[in-house]
């Protein structure tokens, strides 16, 4: 474990150098996140990323010595910020949202957006990469693990039934998104989604 670590499991609290190292992690993979989403893997440079970031390149070779560091560490805290994001969701979903609602709304809220845009990024760009597509599987799929058990607690219908049409939502999503990265019209996504909210409750009926 690292220091941080260690602390925590022993109770005790981090001191205030070990509170800025973590700010100033925290700073650079959400900068590295924004650098996806905004300019794509090819341009997401360290350089573009700590200026991002507002950090020394002192600061950030603490951190992450190379790019192939930082985007390890990216994958990770991408996944945390998505399941950030489906938290805050399921908590403020209207309760009379209808079942396709609900399955379009939490889907949406880490596959969409800022985040879906840097999780597609990621997807393409480290694709050749063994070790990094790996993990990226391996935290994605835990992450869309629980945002079904989310859509579970939502949705009374058969697990078949639900997974096929989540299944379905997530495909649909991310190809929404797509559309949005290479500049096709918001509003024509906007309608898809919500089209595809009133099919999916005959799907769940």
């Amino acid at each position: 474990m690292n220091g941080y670590a260690d602390q925590v499991v022993s109770g005790l609290p981090p001191n205030k150098h070990q509170e800025k190292s973590l700010r100033t992690r925290a700073l650079l993979l959400d900068a590295a996140i924004d650098s996806l989403a905004e300019v794509g893997y090819a341009s997401a440079s360290i350089a573009d990323i700590t200026a991002r970031a507002g950090v020394t390149r002192g600061a950030q070779l603490h951190h992450f010595h190379t790019r192939q560091e930082l985007f390890a560490q990216t994958i990770e805290h991408l996944t945390l910020r998505q399941r950030e994001a489906l938290q805050r969701r399921e908590r403020t979903l209207p309760r009379e949202s209808s079942a396709g609602e609900v399955l379009v709304e939490l889907v949406t809220a880490p596959f969409a957006g800022k985040l879906g845009k840097a999780a597609v990024e990621l997807y393409v760009g480290i694709a050749n990469d063994p070790g990094l597509r790996r993990n990226m599987l391996r935290v994605q799929h835990d992450l869309t693990v629980e945002l079904l058990d989310a859509c579970g607690r939502r949705i009374d219908v058969s697990r078949e039934r639900l997974e096929s049409a989540f299944w379905l939502t997530i495909n649909l999503i991310r190809g929404a998104t797509l559309d949005e990265m290479v500049g096709r019209d918001r509003l024509r996504r906007k309608q898809v989604l919500a089209d595809w909210a009133r099919l999916a409750d005959g799907l769940l009926a």
